[in-house]
C-alpha cells in the first residue's frame, strides 16, 4: 500500500499532531494499532502506512483483517516478531471493532493486546480520525486477581470547531508503563514529537520525511525506563465456586 502524505493529513485536519506523536511512541515499542471506521480500505491503509512509517526502531506490517482474518496464532506470531503491527478493519466504531475481531475467533484477552484503535470516517469537514481508543490489556492486581478494565478514549474529534480534543493525559501513567518509560519521559517525548510533526505542514519540499524523522530522533535524550512496581501475587483467598473441592470423591 502507498502511504498518504503525512504533512497533508496533518494540514487538512484528518489527523492531529499530538495524537500521532503518541501513536508513534506506542508503535515504537510494539503496541499494535488498529485503523478502522467507514472510510474506504485504501484510505485506511494509506493512513496506517503514514503513521507506521514514522517508526524507525522496527519493520512495520499492516494486515487487512477484512481480507485476511486475524487468528490467535497469527496475532501471537506477529507480536513475537518484533514488528510495528497495524490492522485495517471496516468496522464503524469501537464496539463493532471488538465484535468483529471476536467473530474471527480472537478471545477477549487477545483483542485487548491490540493497543489503540483509530476510527476514520467521512465528515462534513472531510475525512477525519473521529476518535482514538486505547484497549487496556488484561492485568492482575497485587492479589493476583484478573482485571479487565474498559477501553479509554485518547482523543476525539469535535465537529463544531473541527479540532481533536486530547484525553490521553488522564491515563498517561499506564501508557508509560505499557511502553516501559517513566511518565516524565513519555510526556517529554510526546511534546517534542508533537512540535516536530506540527512543523511538517509548514515545510516545503526538501529531504525525505524518513531523514527528517531520523534527525529528530537523534536529538532525543536517553530513554528513562518505568520504575519498578510490586509484582502480582496469587490470591490468598479460596472460593467454593472456583476452586476444586479437595474432599470430593
Amino acid at each position: 500500500m502507498r502511504p498518504l502524505d503525512l504533512s497533508s493529513l496533518l494540514r487538512e485536519g484528518t489527523l492531529d499532531a499530538r495524537s500521532v506523536a503518541l501513536l508513534w511512541l506506542l508503535a515504537d515499542d510494539g503496541v499494535p494499532l488498529v485503523f478502522a471506521g467507514p472510510a474506504e480500505a485504501p484510505f485506511r491503509a494509506g493512513v496506517a502506512a503514514a503513521v507506521l512509517g514514522l517508526v524507525q526502531s522496527r519493520a512495520w506490517v499492516l494486515i487487512d483483517a477484512d481480507e485476511e482474518p486475524l487468528t490467535s496464532a497469527r496475532l501471537a506470531a506477529l507480536l513475537r516478531g518484533d514488528v510495528a503491527l497495524g490492522v485495517s478493519l471496516s468496522a464503524p466504531d469501537l464496539g463493532a471493532v471488538m465484535e468483529s475481531l471476536g467473530g474471527m475467533g480472537l478471545p477477549e484477552d487477545a483483542v485487548r493486546r491490540l493497543g489503540a484503535i483509530l476510527v476514520l470516517d467521512e465528515t462534513e469537514r472531510g475525512l477525519r480520525c473521529t476518535s482514538v481508543h486505547y484497549l487496556r490489556p488484561s492485568e492482575r492486581d497485587a492479589q493476583g486477581h484478573v482485571q479487565r478494565r474498559p477501553p479509554a478514549v485518547l482523543s476525539a474529534w469535535d465537529g463544531e470547531i473541527d479540532a481533536h480534543e486530547d484525553y490521553a493525559w488522564a491515563i498517561t501513567p499506564e501508557l508509560a508503563d505499557r511502553v516501559d518509560r517513566s511518565q516524565a519521559d513519555l510526556e517529554q517525548r510526546q511534546a517534542s514529537r508533537t512540535s516536530f510533526l506540527a512543523t511538517l505542514p509548514l515545510q516545503g519540499a526538501g529531504s525525505p520525511l524518513s531523514e527528517r524523522v531520523r534527525g529528530h530522533l537523534a536529538t532525543e535524550p536517553e530513554r528513562v525506563p518505568a520504575p519498578e512496581h510490586e509484582r502480582a501475587r496469587p490470591s490468598p483467598f479460596r472460593s467454593g465456586l472456583l476452586d476444586p473441592d479437595e474432599h470430593a470423591h
